[in-house]
């Protein structure tokens, strides 16, 4: 498959190209174009034709057997490892780090063989019944599913929106992100190579400015069965509500401020490398990524001397000289910065003064800030990039209810060399996982993956995510 400038549409199996086209630019070079992207319009009439394609797809993907399914999954592994470089370079592309582009398609991989395990899972259950002779559930697949996904992991996260609602037997229109189209182009391009129906993958680009229309449209056709987004609250909120409106269910899975607690009995070497690294990598544009750290006032000053000189350490890494994904990403985090600074917060490390006369750019070099309180806007808003801060807590309960006031609920991880200690904190957080002496950075495809309150609803991976993609049907047989 060779590399391409205009990305199509994929409809029903074709190529769609037109006269409409917008720019994807790189990151490094602003001006440098590196796709023109063919995007949908006309949606009153258009959109109804790609929901009656995606409705016979479903039909025709439903009705294959579990090993057809496994079969057309297997050969996309073998497709996927062929396309390796491909998809490597469509994340280098946007500025992703090398090993953080190679994960990627190591994660999609492992999707993929986790799946195709599921698909000979039973698909059913025989409950006990006193009122009927025999009864069964059965799950069946929910729908067509529009999903859409990020672009700052976007092999891991375009796969898991496709591939989760095809392993429950549904069809999926994808719609591609704007700052990582081509990712989506190869994925359904491999994926129908691999065998999937032509009307159970279709990928539709959509113009930034005009997606509140297209989901209206869409979901107004009745085909739709769920909606699938992966990206922020603001954009998770704004779709929730079209969805509401309609009542079509949705699965979000949104970001927030992801905490550390630092215990007093923590080990403070192993602790200080792993929230830097859960801060930092992929200059911190993961929905996981550590923001605020709360260390007991006992260890402050010995975790934060150990903290800076990790970090002195750390910041040597080639990785933190990438840039942001553009210059819109690096502005907001000039923003928060700027406020906090202004507003006395203080840079214990990195350079404080890096957007006293604007970035000009999309780069941003890694920092540490202390003194943070509510008046400040990066206290609440994630800042998607290379920052966190320290604040000092000295009971762990009034920690705890103070965390579960917040608005966000996705991960956070307990730092303590008390495990039994740390998992009462840890079943006590409010938030979609934690993880005890370990990065927030954990993601894998054998457990459940997903946030409560503002930081989404549902869970992907294995099971839980076929799970979310199907409906439980009661069957009852009487002689």
């Amino acid at each position: 498959m060779a590399d391409i400038k205009i990305i199509p549409m994929i409809i029903n199996g074709e190529e769609i190209t037109s006269q409409n086209v917008y720019l994807v630019t790189s990151p490094t070079e602003p001006y440098r174009v590196l796709h023109n992207v063919s995007y949908l319009t006309d949606f009153q009439n258009t959109v109804p034709k790609i929901c009656k394609i995606a409705q016979q797809g479903l039909e025709e993907w439903a009705a294959k057997s579990f090993v057809e399914k496994s079969a057309v999954l297997t050969k996309s592994i073998e497709l996927i490892q062929q396309q390796r470089k491909q998809l490597v370079n469509g994340h280098l592309e946007i500025g992703g780090p090398n090993w953080f582009s190679e994960l990627n398609v190591d994660v999609l991989l492992g999707q993929l063989k986790e799946y195709i395990c599921q698909l000979s899972q039973p698909e059913g259950v025989v409950p006990r019944t006193v009122a009927t002779d025999f009864a069964m559930v059965l799950k069946q697949p929910i729908g067509p599913v529009l999903s859409i996904s990020p672009w700052n992991a976007p092999v891991i996260l375009c796969g898991r929106s496709i591939l989760a609602p095809l392993a429950a037997g549904c069809s999926v229109i994808t719609k591609s992100h704007e700052k990582s189209p081509y990712i989506n182009y190869l994925l359904v391009k491999i994926l129908l190579e691999a065998g999937v129906p032509s009307g159970a993958l279709q990928l539709v680009n959509i113009r930034l400015e005009d997606n509140a229309e297209f989901l209206d449209v869409l979901l107004a056709t009745n085909v739709i069965g769920k909606v699938n987004f992966t990206g922020s609250t603001f954009v998770g909120r704004e779709i929730a509500k079209t969805c509401g409106s309609y009542l079509v269910p949705y699965l979000l899975e949104l970001g927030g401020k992801i905490t550390s607690i630092v215990e007093k009995d923590a080990n403070l070497a192993k602790a200080a490398g792993g929230i830097i690294f859960s801060a930092w990598a992929h200059k911190g544009q993961i929905c996981m990524s550590t923001d605020k750290v709360y260390v007991h006032e006992d260890i402050y000053d010995e975790f934060k001397n150990e903290l800076l000189t990790t970090a002195k350490k750390m910041v040597n890494n080639p990785d933190y000289s990438l840039p942001q994904r553009d210059t819109a990403v690096a502005e907001k985090i000039k923003h928060l910065v700027n406020d906090a600074l202004a507003k006395g917060a203080f840079c214990i490390f990195g350079e404080a003064d890096q957007f006293k006369n604007g970035t000009g750019d999309s780069s941003v070099s890694p920092m540490i800030f202390e003194n943070i309180d509510p008046s400040m806007d990066i206290h609440e808003t994630e800042s998607f990039g290379p920052l966190f801060s320290l604040y000092k807590y000295s009971d762990k309960d009034l920690l705890i209810k103070h965390l579960n006031s917040q608005i966000n609920g996705l991960k956070a991880s307990v730092w303590s060399s008390n495990i039994i200690s740390a998992l009462n904190i840890a079943k006590k957080l409010q938030v979609g996982g934690v993880h005890i002496n370990g990065s927030t950075l954990h993601d894998e495809l054998t457990i459940p993956h997903g946030g409560v309150k503002l930081s989404g609803s549902g869970r992907f991976n294995s099971s839980w995510g076929i799970d979310e993609f199907s409906v439980v049907k009661t069957i009852t047989l009487n002689e």
